[in-house]
């Protein structure tokens, strides 16, 4: 029985600009199948990211109007990563929206870098930062495995609100771990959806999961409990250097501090 392989390459041509190759598969009848069925996967994925991609660009424009019912706890938030910030600090805000907090924290730092992947976000983020000319910060559009963030070695990487939404969240935090220097610190601050909900907060989070399910909702939701982010890091070699947990707008979040080893 011979081999084949599905080139994802070749798919990517036409749907995406990754450049991998998936694994080896039996040929036949049994690799045709396998052909067919990792070919299907990867273009429901291509096509979820690109509606996860729509959905974002279409929340940026009021996205800082609906972030203000979150005012106090984003003041807090800001309040605390700011004690793990210094004045020769380079650092990358993973997952910046359109920039707000991204601005906040510049003062304290030497250069900031905010990149997330709705080009509508880094549009409104890119207007902040001009209208104060803010010199120390920088914003662009793309993913975490953007080539370019291998040109800087950061001595923190921030994400707030973004782990619990990716869809390969151990691959993320090994990037992570890979753009930051030794010693340097990972800060996010993640929603646990397994730990305590209440009740209104639970029945949206399950109708949007069905919604997910039948692809009317295009954001991937991880079902986290504290602990797992816990372990999502330590697997990957970080240090927990500060965890606290809080219940807000009716479930839990993590706020960790990981030191690189």
């Amino acid at each position: 029985m011979g081999w084949s392989v599905v080139d994802e390459k070749k798919i990517n041509n036409q749907y995406n600009p990754s450049q991998t190759c998936v694994p080896l598969i039996l040929s036949g009848p049994e690799g045709r199948f396998w052909d067919k069925l990792t070919l299907c996967k990867m273009l429901k994925n291509k096509i979820m990211k690109n509606n996860a991609q729509k959905f974002w660009d279409k929340q940026a424009k009021r996205f800082d109007d609906r972030d203000k019912q979150f005012k106090h706890a984003n003041q807090e938030l800001i309040a605390e990563t700011k004690k793990y910030l210094n004045a020769n600090d380079i650092v990358l805000d993973f997952g910046c929206a359109t920039g707000t907090k991204t601005l906040k924290l510049a003062a304290g730092v030497k250069q900031i870098h905010g990149l997330d992947f709705s080009a509508e976000m880094i549009s409104e983020a890119i207007k902040k930062k001009d209208k104060i000319n803010a010199t120390n910060v920088s914003f662009s559009q793309g993913t975490i495995y953007n080539d370019e963030l291998e040109k800087v070695i950061y001595d923190k990487i921030i994400a707030f609100s973004i782990i619990h939404l990716l869809e390969d969240s151990e691959k993320a935090i090994q990037r992570i771990y890979e753009l930051l220097k030794p010693g340097g610190l990972f800060i996010s601050e993640t929603a646990c959806f397994k730990d305590n909900m209440n009740f209104k907060t639970r029945f949206e989070f399950t109708a949007f999961r069905i919604m997910r399910l039948l692809g009317i909702f295009p954001l991937h939701l991880n079902m986290f409990k504290t602990s797992d982010v816990e372990k999502l890091l330590t697997q990957h070699c970080f240090h927990i250097v500060k965890e606290e947990r809080f219940f807000f707008n009716g479930m839990s979040i993590s706020f960790m501090v990981a030191e690189k080893q």
